[in-house]
């Protein structure tokens, strides 16, 4: 895909927006890898976007704690790609605890940030989709025209009270 500077940018959280969760809110790992189970409507929704600018920025602060490996999470995410017919065009792994109070770790910007200056994403003109208020917050940070929480933008129903 040709890129070219003022282009919007679609980007997505991880786990909880893209991929299953387990009961303890980590990506679940089945025989040392992670298992990837894309959430309803990922695929139906995201698809047909293949034209735009797909970019995945995750905090995996269990890297950090020994529970993951940086080429598992990167193995999960080139198997959600797959699933999704090869469309994502980049990503940006924090493998940090918030103790770390790094550049990079959400709410901060610094993933979004980086992506913006590499593929020449217009961030006013772009949507962040997340799960989390600390999703939105790093929409906010930097500058992302639009958040969406994955339940609207996916079409899942309302949470029971």
């Amino acid at each position: 895909m040709a890129v070219n500077p003022g282009n919007p940018g679609l980007f997505l959280d991880l786990a909880g927006t893209l991929v299953r969760m387990d009961s303890n809110r980590e990506l679940p790992l089945e025989d040392g890898r992670i298992r990837v189970e894309l959430m309803p409507n990922v695929a139906e929704k995201l698809r047909p976007l293949r034209d735009r600018l797909i970019l995945i920025v995750t905090n995996q602060a269990g890297i950090a704690r020994g529970r993951l490996t940086t080429a598992q999470v990167e193995a999960a995410i080139a198997e959600v790609d797959r699933q999704l017919g090869g469309i994502v065009t980049a990503w940006q792994i924090c493998p940090h605890t918030a103790e770390d109070a790094c550049r990079c770790r959400k709410p901060a910007p610094g993933m979004i940030h980086e992506l913006a200056e590499v593929y020449g994403v217009e961030l006013t003109q772009s949507i962040m989709v997340g799960d989390q208020e600390v999703d939105e917050q790093c929409a906010r940070a930097a500058g992302v025209g639009r958040f969406l929480y994955a339940r609207d933008f996916f079409g899942w129903p309302a949470p029971s009270p």
